[in-house]
């Protein structure tokens, strides 16, 4: 994944020989963009930004026209040369607001995607699609769109759009920076920005925002508070060939260190505990010398199963046991970054990974293996998934209580 790159900048002669579809999940970037700086997309800027990658032959904004908020957007996306698409929210009888949003969401997913697949199979011409949209769920359309030979170019808020969406795109151009600034780039002084101390130290800031936070610690995400942060970031101005050569730079100084969890390249601070997985555990163990429970690492003896340590256990049992419900299929770090993300426990992403652990050592979860397909790698692969040992006693106390809610 890269922002807006060299090529784009160079001159028309590469990029007028494209045709482009633009599709806009406009309320996603419409209110990530109210609910922070109090200002609407620009339409005719995502128009223009769009139009740097070849020549825009399909223009489509999505979302309800009828909706109060949204009703007087149509007119001007015409006149921008965008169609706005009508999706329909479906009304509930419950007052729960979440749902609502939810079905809303999902509503203009599926209709986009539909659109967009579509457009590209009877379309062989379209050489990029461009979606405007910080959602992670449409990491599934950009897939579909990339194992087709097609060119996929994020636009998003830097500050909300998924970085799962921002890695497997070809591009991510930050509206907030590239696309509509709410300060004018002419006559800045950019003289930091391409001082590598300076993109160093802010650097070692924003790791000791995302510890403080509890955010997500990937490069991705690193890299979009980056672009939040220096307008004109780019790891290319200081030499590197991609960010994970930079990050690799700053752990050889000794500000950062890194580690590969769950496949994801991660970083933290010199002092922070790494979150090592349970097949970092495992690894180099022979399967007969586990039992049944998967516990050999003596960590069971070691918890601190009284007082706030036992309480946050069923806390997280309890959770974990929701979780299930929906997700058959549940990885280590599925379940450590949904907890983290909640904000189930007062703890650090590290402390839920280690709480886990030995939890999973002591025989609270089952670990089998399931053979997938990536559509990333194109290939079949091993990975463990986790259930919760419901015969276990932690089990049964913390799950006690939805047992007798739910007879009830």
């Amino acid at each position: 994944m890269h922002n807006l790159d060299s090529r784009v900048r160079s001159g028309t002669q590469f990029l007028h020989q494209n045709d482009v579809a633009l599709y806009i999940d406009w309320e996603n970037i419409k209110y990530s963009l109210w609910n922070k700086d109090s200002r609407v997309p620009n339409a005719t800027a995502l128009k223009e930004a769009a139009s740097k990658f070849g020549r825009v032959v399909v223009a489509r904004a999505y979302a309800n026209w009828q909706e109060h908020q949204h009703q007087l957007d149509p007119n001007d996306l015409y006149s921008a040369g965008i169609e706005p698409i009508y999706v329909p929210t479906r009304t509930y009888t419950s007052t729960d607001a979440v749902k609502t949003n939810n079905r809303r969401k999902n509503s203009v997913d599926v209709k986009l995607t539909v659109d967009a697949v579509d457009f590209c199979l009877s379309n062989p011409n379209i050489h990029t699609f461009v979606l405007v949209t910080g959602d992670g769920d449409f990491i599934h359309l950009v897939n579909a769109l990339r194992s087709r030979g097609r060119e996929v170019v994020v636009i998003g808020c830097s500050w909300s759009t998924s970085w799962q969406l921002t890695s497997m795109a070809d591009y991510f151009i930050p509206y907030d920076i590239e696309v509509d600034p709410i300060y004018d780039k002419v006559g800045e002084d950019n003289t930091e920005d391409v001082d590598l101390e300076h993109a160093f130290k802010t650097l070692v800031e924003i790791m000791h925002d995302i510890r403080r936070r509890g955010e997500p610690n990937v490069f991705a995400q690193i890299r979009l508070l980056m672009l939040s942060r220096m307008r004109n970031f780019d790891e290319r101005h200081y030499g590197f060939s991609n960010f994970r050569e930079f990050m690799k730079e700053a752990e050889r100084r000794g500000l950062i260190k890194t580690y590969n969890v769950g496949l994801i390249d991660r970083a933290y601070l010199p002092d922070e505990q790494l979150e090592v997985d349970v097949h970092t555990h495992m690894k180099g163990i022979p399967s007969n010398e586990l039992s049944a429970s998967g516990a050999n690492t003596g960590y069971a003896s070691s918890y601190p199963y009284k007082e706030d340590g036992r309480s946050m256990l069923i806390k997280l049992i309890r959770y974990i046991s929701e979780l299930e419900r929906n997700s058959p299929y549940m990885s280590f770090n599925f379940m450590v970054e949904n907890a983290a993300n909640n904000g189930i426990l007062p703890i650090s992403v590290s402390e839920i990974a280690t709480m886990l652990n030995i939890a999973i050592d002591d025989g609270i979860f089952k670990r089998e293996t399931k053979t997938i397909y990536s559509k990333a790698t194109n290939d079949y692969r091993e990975i463990s998934v986790f259930h919760l040992n419901r015969s276990h006693p932690l089990v049964i106390e913390a799950t006690e209580e939805d047992m007798v809610s739910s007879e009830s």
